[in-house]
């Protein structure tokens, strides 16, 4: 089975939300574009992402979050226009999540704006999770753990959202699948890559502790800004893919525009992971490297 991984596009506008004039972190994220982000995520790195995606053949399409950079009802539009072709192309299994730039203030959150955009993606409200029967032997489990604050950029694994995870991973064990289980935010980051405290997923430790049990066979995430692939110490059986920024401009190769694609065996293992990562400029075009391989 093909899969493509990628997210945190983050499609922005520059509109002021005049129904968030009082939240902090309104005008904090809206400070930031103007002066940095914008200018690390240039439209048109993200179009030609999913320009390449569409021109790929893959049985499943999964995107981890971060549709948005501050939830703008405007942002959701332009995203949900973007992705149009990836949900005619693949449908159901063009496999959504939202990020923490999806929930980024109360408002936009009670307003549903990430629901009305990709009605596709939703996640049912009680247990935060969706589900996705890809055949008798796999299953992608998808989980919300995105809440907004007012300054920090934290997820919360709330006990609730723990409890309904377990629930469905028990089922789905006892069904015999092999499970494609997907994320926002990191639980484990690679040795030299320190994360800062108000970008970590609080209560990690709980759907790390999931994981060591119920043995997934990857988990799919994004949320920091760096492609990587790893096995952490205390889930030595799950693989963890971070599939990097989809839209965002830079020097360092695993930090390019892009996204993962890889391959899984009939018999729930993981054979051959490639990154494929945007050149722009003179040599314009995407550069695809193995980087992992069963047996190299």
């Amino acid at each position: 089975m093909q899969v493509i991984h990628f997210g945190d596009i983050h499609v922005w506008d520059l509109k002021v939300a005049w129904t968030d004039l009082f939240y902090l972190k309104r005008w904090l994220g809206g400070a930031n574009l103007l002066l940095n982000r914008r200018k690390k995520f240039p439209p048109s790195y993200g179009e030609a992402v999913v320009a390449e995606i569409l021109r790929q053949e893959a049985d499943l399409v999964v995107f981890s979050g971060d549709m948005t950079t501050t939830s703008l009802p405007s942002e959701f539009t332009r995203c949900a226009e973007r992705f149009a072709p990836l949900r005619e192309k693949w449908g159901e299994r063009f496999f959504v999540i939202p990020g923490n730039h999806d929930r980024y203030t109360p408002r936009s959150v009670k307003a549903g704006l990430y629901e009305a955009a990709f009605p596709y993606g939703t996640v049912d409200p009680e247990t935060r999770l969706r589900t996705l029967e890809l055949d008798p032997n796999w299953v992608v489990i998808g989980f919300d753990c995105s809440e907004p604050f007012a300054v920090m950029s934290n997820g919360l694994f709330t006990d609730q959202l723990a409890d309904a995870l377990e629930a469905c991973l028990e089922q789905q064990r006892n069904a015999g699948k092999n499970i494609i289980l997907t994320g926002h935010f990191p639980y484990a980051y690679p040795p030299g890559i320190l994360p800062g405290t108000h970008h970590l997923l609080i209560k990690a430790e709980r759907l790390e502790a999931l994981v060591a049990t119920y043995q997934p066979v990857v988990y799919l995430h994004g949320h920091k800004h760096i492609r990587w692939l790893m096995n952490p110490p205390s889930t030595v059986h799950t693989a963890c893919i971070n599939c990097g920024p989809a839209g965002m401009k830079s020097e360092h190769p695993a930090q390019r525009a892009g996204f993962v694609r890889f391959t899984l065996s009939d018999q729930g293992k993981l054979e051959k992971v490639f990154a494929v990562q945007y050149e722009a400029g003179d040599d314009e075009g995407f550069e695809e490297q193995c980087v992992w391989e069963t047996g190299a």
